[in-house]
């Protein structure tokens, strides 16, 4: 009976193809041996390869040696390839609890299992009760959808939990009735850890005063959570793919008034995957940090930042928000000598300048790649480089100068764009300034006699004689 509700598991999630190999997890429990037994009943009919892997704690010393033992009798028994690994203790990493990295190294050891023997399915032993004990852990924490949906029958089309829908009464039945043992893990009656006061102390008080299905409900409000999340999951992703989201290395940008547009769900969830994107491991965020981002966006003024985990930082530069690896892509300072003539490959801005002398005729302001100099009234030598602090300039048809600073302020330039604009200067001052503005000082007027010419190519369009 058991046999037959694991395969409408299978199929009801598309978990297991014919020809799989998959590595089984063991850990010598009551679960994770009906989930072998199952498996290797099941191998026959789906042409299935079985790997028996067994990781090795070694937190309980001579115990944890000892379920390695039973784990290698038992995969033999079944004429089963079997692979262990013996966990090394370094030092926990600060602010990673126990329980996380053992169960990070324990998949590790399952990635590395699967990658060696070929693998393209890792199958874990993880039952109803279990899926009840973790919704009930993530509505103690406080989740959202994203926790309440528990786990899922197959993670990264890889990890799969055939035994989902299994109770745990119906293993200990089907173990007993095949007369096959199993290891008790004594750290299971330990009450320092959360799940295990759950599973002893929450779920039977709720099952005795207030419904004795309440492992069942909870399972199934998980597939109905699941279910309605998977459909707001494919709304973000289409987000995330559209022009709407701007995308660089170790960086994302977006509009704020765009973000304003989307409903409340929408928004949420978009600024949660942006966060995780660019984790190292796509987690580590929680509701308070998507809150912090989210007041960013709607309530801050421009030029406002905030950190993040993992280094990041963000920051709203007027309807733009940028999130980056904070210390990634800051624009260093540039410098290089404009002879004239002469050129300059620019590849911080990916363009080309070159320079010469001509004469008053050859002025023509309808072609948007040269700018106009009047060369009689540049102090050389000239430089191409990026902003200095103090540097000042006077706007074509304006009286005065101004600080460059207020006039990138003013025309609402982004601050990290600010740093990687060209500037060309004379001895005096700036003189141009990319994509924007001409000195007044310099410009070209009737009387001019000598002409600068800065051409101005992509890179990408190569040298080009003028």
């Amino acid at each position: 009976m058991m046999i037959k509700k694991i395969e409408q598991t299978i199929n009801k999630y598309f978990l297991l193809e014919n020809g799989d190999c998959v590595v089984v997890a063991l850990s010598g429990g009551a679960d994770s041996c009906a989930l072998l037994l199952s498996l290797v009943r099941l191998a026959e009919t789906h042409c299935l390869k079985l790997v028996v892997a067994h990781f090795n704690h070694g937190l309980r010393h001579e115990e944890s040696d000892g379920d390695e033992q039973f784990c290698r009798t038992l995969a033999q028994k079944y004429g089963l390839l079997f692979v262990t690994e013996k966990m090394c203790h370094p030092a926990i990493p600060k602010g990673v609890s126990p329980e996380d990295f053992f169960r990070r190294e324990r998949y590790r050891f399952l990635d590395k299992v699967a990658e060696v023997h070929g693998a393209n399915k890792i199958a874990l032993g993880h039952h109803l009760q279990d899926q009840a004990e973790t919704v009930l852990l993530n509505i103690l924490r406080g989740s959202g959808l994203d926790g309440l949906k528990g786990f899922l029958p197959m993670r990264e089309n890889k990890y799969i939990r055939p035994l989902m829908e299994v109770s745990r009464k119906e293993i200990n039945e089907f173990l007993s009735k095949d007369g096959v043992e199993y290891r008790q893990d004594s750290s299971n009656n330990s009450m320092i850890h959360l799940r295990n006061k759950i599973r002893r102390e929450l779920i039977p008080c709720l099952k005795e005063k207030y419904n004795p299905r309440i492992e069942q409900n909870l399972t199934r409000m998980a597939e109905i959570i699941r279910r309605d999340d998977e459909f707001i999951c494919g709304y973000v992703n289409d987000i995330l793919l559209s022009p709407h989201i701007q995308k660089k290395q170790n960086e994302v940008s977006f509009s704020a008034e765009y973000f304003k547009t989307l409903h409340a769900s929408l928004g949420y969830r978009l600024l949660k995957a942006l966060l995780e994107g660019l984790a190292p491991d796509g987690k580590g965020f929680s509701s308070s940090h998507v809150q912090s981002l989210a007041d960013l966006v709607i309530n801050s003024t421009s030029g406002k930042e905030i950190s993040l985990p993992y280094r990041l930082k963000a920051q709203k530069e007027y309807d733009h928000i940028v999130i980056k690896s904070d210390g990634i892509d800051k624009t260093q300072d540039y410098e290089y000598f404009m002879a004239i003539p002469g050129t300059v490959d620019l590849k911080e801005r990916r363009i080309i300048l070159s320079a010469r002398r001509g004469t008053a005729d050859e002025i023509d302001f309808n072609c948007i790649d040269r700018i106009y100099f009047d060369g009689d009234k540049i102090k050389e030598p000239l430089v191409i480089r990026n902003r200095r602090n103090g540097d000042w300039f006077e706007p074509l048809g304006t009286l005065g100068s101004q600080k460059i600073k207020k006039l990138f302020i003013d025309r609402k330039i982004p601050r990290p764009e600010r740093d990687r604009l060209a500037l060309l200067a004379d001895q005096e001052a700036v003189i141009w300034i990319e994509n924007m503005h001409l000195n007044d000082r310099v410009k070209v007027s009737p009387e001019t006699k000598n002409v600068l010419i800065l051409e101005i190519r992509s890179s990408s369009q190569g040298l080009k004689s003028a």
